[in-house]
């Protein structure tokens, strides 16, 4: 069974924390996930999937200008009820603590919904790490700007990626119990 798992990156920081999420989807026995850039992606493609989790960088706590293109596509699988009952999930990363990314999250699951797609809520045992960072909308990462262009990739840190990745293998278990 057929799990999308795509990111609408603009610098690579989204990327990585798809990456997370695609790593957990892996976990799950019987599922086979296909990771892509919503540049990359054709939307019919999307009617083999049982799951679909896409995610996007934040401009002012909206998805990305990629984002908003991919979404300007789907409007055939929408007409044709095409991803109707599949399984969606949603991730966002932004370069603040206030930069929107419960708002990103939210905004990219309106689609899904339009879709009439079942939204897996990012729900986990309530600790202190969930508490600072989870997100009960979907996975989440603040990952501040580089301080020069020469400068490494910063990356989520290694709390945000665990949780990612338990987000990802919690969509595609899912997925997969809804469409046996």
């Amino acid at each position: 069974m057929k799990i999308f798992v795509l990111h609408g990156s603009m610098f690579g920081h989204t990327e990585v924390l798809g990456n997370a999420i695609a790593d957990g989807a892996k976990q799950v026995d019987g599922c086979e996930v296909i990771y892509k850039s919503v540049e990359e992606v054709e939307p019919d493609e999307l009617k083999d999937a049982v799951g679909i989790i896409w995610g996007s960088s934040g401009i002012f706590g909206e998805p990305n200008p990629k984002m908003a293109t991919f979404f300007s596509k789907l409007g055939q699988l929408w007409f044709t009820g095409a991803l109707q009952g599949k399984v969606g999930g949603v991730f966002a990363t932004t370069s603040t603590q206030h930069g929107g990314v419960e708002n990103i999250c939210r905004a990219l699951q309106t689609p899904m919904q339009h879709h009439g797609m079942v939204l897996v809520s990012n729900a986990g045992p309530v600790n202190a790490d969930r508490a600072q960072y989870g997100n009960p909308y979907g996975a989440t990462a603040v990952i501040p700007v580089e301080t020069s262009q020469e400068a490494p990739m910063n990356k989520p840190n290694d709390t945000e990626m665990q949780i990612a990745r338990e987000y990802g293998k919690l969509v595609a278990t899912a997925a997969l119990k809804l469409h046996q």
